[in-house]
């Protein structure tokens, strides 16, 4: 009598430590969905909102915009594991790890900035239509144009095109 072929095992709920490196990174942030500097409106907001401080603007490698809050997330444990990961939001069970941040030392956004400096730089290297139309509306503060020393915001600038990687992707507001 032949041998009937094995049934495949479901597997059991995954281990969070051997699902992502227990690093926490994805937990000590929010992230929200904004319109990025692409008019002078969003240039506008987006300096508004850098102007405060650790406050960050930063595009994905998908092209999408979002406002950056550090902030830990009350369940993460002094492991870098969730404290309540059986019970985690549909938002953290989402979260692609194939992309995470954790497993890569590239950085995970496509660009950011983290003050007005590096962000008028950006737009006059990248943008410089768009710069020269933020002149003209007179949204730009000498800073920010490059005409002056940009003031210590408290966190390090850095407007870096580069990798390939995928920020984490959070929700619209």
């Amino acid at each position: 009598m032949p041998s009937l072929p094995k049934l495949p095992t479901l597997a059991a709920a995954p281990d969070p430590a051997t699902v992502c490196p227990p690093c926490g990174k994805c937990c000590r942030y929010v992230a929200v969905g904004i319109d990025g500097p692409v008019t002078v409106s969003g240039v506008s907001t987006a300096l508004w909102l850098v102007y405060h401080r650790n406050v960050s603007v930063y595009q994905s490698h998908d092209g999408d915009w979002f406002v950056l809050f550090p902030a830990d997330c009350e369940n993460l444990l002094p492991s870098g594991l969730c404290g309540v990961y059986e019970n985690r939001p549909t938002l953290c069970r989402d979260y692609d790890v194939d992309g995470c941040e954790g497993t890569s030392a590239e950085a995970p956004e496509k660009v950011r900035f983290d003050d007005g400096a590096a962000l008028g730089a950006w737009l006059r290297s990248r943008r410089p239509a768009l710069f020269a139309r933020c002149l003209a509306k007179g949204i730009l503060p000498p800073a920010v144009r490059g005409d002056a020393p940009a003031q210590p915001s408290g966190a390090a600038s850095r407007g870096n095109p580069a990798s390939g990687r995928r920020a984490p992707v959070r929700p619209r507001g």
